[in-house]
């Protein structure tokens, strides 16, 4: 689960009162995390409201899935080569590449 922060942890960070998080929460800047009996904010939408954009995988997750990408990729070319391959020799039996056929 995402990092929750407190009212007190939000203003101290941004260093501003309280009552100026109260007034942005008022005015609708932030929103407070529902079903919790206690406010609370989103570490990650805050660090969103900041600029800040949090990486959603860590650096080995990250890795794996690159390597998962490259896989398919290579998998995918590899089963367009032989699409190609399939169409271009159905071609030569249908002469499709000089526009005719052979019916």
């Amino acid at each position: 689960m995402d990092r929750l922060l407190t009212k007190k942890e939000l203003a101290d960070r941004w260093q501003v009162s309280e009552t100026c998080i109260d007034n942005y929460r008022r005015d609708g800047i932030l929103t407070q995390c529902k079903g919790i009996p206690a406010v609370r904010f989103s570490l990650q939408h805050i660090q969103e409201l900041e600029g800040v954009k949090p990486e959603r995988f860590s650096p080995l997750e990250k890795k794996k899935l690159e390597q998962e990408l490259e896989k398919v990729t290579k998998e995918r070319d590899k089963y367009k080569e032989i699409a190609t391959n399939v169409f271009n020799e159905s071609s030569k039996v249908f002469n499709f590449s000089k526009g005719g056929t052979n019916y």
